[in-house]
């Protein structure tokens, strides 16, 4: 008889385990019915719930706004190097060459750095203002420079050099710009200070010369930082042709790309590859999210089990969607069914699933219960 008890020992355990059920199974298992701490709606996805059409690349921005560049002017700063040309007076004319000239010709296509050097127009010589803002210039003495711009040092230089030239022919035009920068920062490729030009220099403009937006980018807002104030600028809509918000950047002016991990949707549970992936505002499906996450564990996933939870503003409660997608139909509402930032996509695990974890993990133990028992007789 006590041989008989201690056999059973291992067969008693099992069967405990098993009237447990799955309530001993470990990881994760999301039963909407259960007690919560925290009270939320519990929505099924339906008709009703979907939209009418399958979500689709939206076009944030319908009428493109215009910004003109008429208005804008480059004023000269401190340590700018202008090149001048006084026409029939070579004596009086510093060097125009230019360093880029042959490493066009053969070239369509360039990288940043030498967009970057073409629109600084680099010359090797030239006339530098100084920190006074001011410059020397023979028979012209001390020209102020600071703060003008191209023409009106021409006409400066004019007035000046009339006195020993008759009518004087001049042309002014800065080849290198030092004076003024703007910063990009962030997720962009090659984060880098800019040099201001005579060229209006745009949001748009100083993303293409920082090589790009880094795949972990935040696509959806960015933040212009002008004269102390920080402006928001929808990136999304800038990127869908929303031109009014392409600011033209001024010295000190700062653009910060953020990280879109503050916007990412969570794919998580018996997916094949859970995964954090960046929302679109330009339109994201259940669908979508899935095959990012290289779709649902097809042995250990329990297809009538697709939840979405989705936190509201303060005050009131969460939202938790869930679907069946063990049919046809829960595919073409996925389909249609729009997520947002910052969603958690959940798949539930199978019910057998969790009773063979359990049993993997019960199975060891009896064993060794059971082997232990023979050694005691």
């Amino acid at each position: 008889m006590h041989l008989l008890k201690k056999r059973a020992a291992p067969a008693v355990l099992f069967l405990s385990a098993f009237l447990t059920g799955c309530a001993l199974a470990p990881g994760a298992h999301l039963d909407p019915n259960s007690k919560s701490a925290i009270d939320f709606n519990l929505v099924d996805i339906s008709e009703e719930v979907v939209q009418a059409q399958p979500v689709s690349r939206r076009q944030l921005v319908e009428i493109p706004g215009q910004k003109s560049d008429e208005d804008y002017e480059y004023r000269v700063g401190t340590h700018d190097v202008l090149g001048i040309r006084v026409w029939n007076n070579p004596d009086l004319t510093t060097s125009l060459k230019t360093s880029t000239a042959a490493s066009k010709q053969n070239s369509t296509l360039r990288d940043s750095d030498d967009m970057v050097r073409d629109r600084q127009q680099v010359t090797p010589e030239g006339v530098e203002v100084a920190a006074s803002g001011k410059f020397f210039y023979p028979y012209a003495g001390n020209v102020q420079a600071a703060g003008k711009t191209v023409e009106e040092v021409r006409q400066d230089l004019t007035r000046k050099l009339s006195k020993y030239i008759v009518d004087p022919q001049i042309s002014v035009k800065v080849d290198q710009y030092n004076s003024q920068q703007i910063q990009v920062l962030g997720e962009v490729n090659m984060p880098r200070p800019l040099a201001v030009t005579s060229k209006p220099l745009r949001v748009l403009d100083a993303i293409a010369l920082s090589e790009g937006l880094k795949e972990s980018a935040d696509k959806v807002e960015a933040t212009l930082i002008k004269q102390g104030q920080q402006i928001k600028i929808s990136l999304a809509e800038l990127l869908d042709g929303d031109l009014t918000q392409n600011y033209i950047m001024t010295d000190g002016d700062v653009l910060n790309i953020d990280t879109n991990r503050y916007r990412q949707i969570v794919i998580l549970g018996e997916v094949n590859r859970p995964i954090a992936m960046a929302y679109d505002p330009r339109g994201l499906s259940l669908n979508d999210a899935l095959v990012t996450a290289s779709g649902i564990h097809q042995s250990y996933s329990n297809a009538r089990g697709i939840y979405i939870l989705r936190n509201s503003p303060a005050g009131e409660k969460p939202n938790v969607f869930r679907l069946d997608m063990s049919n046809a139909t829960g595919l073409l509402l996925a389909d249609r069914f729009p997520l947002e930032a910052r969603d958690v996509v959940y798949v539930d695990t199978a019910g057998v699933t969790r009773w063979n974890r359990v049993v993997n993990q019960i199975i060891p133990t009896s064993q060794f219960i059971y082997t232990t028992g023979n050694i005691g007789n």
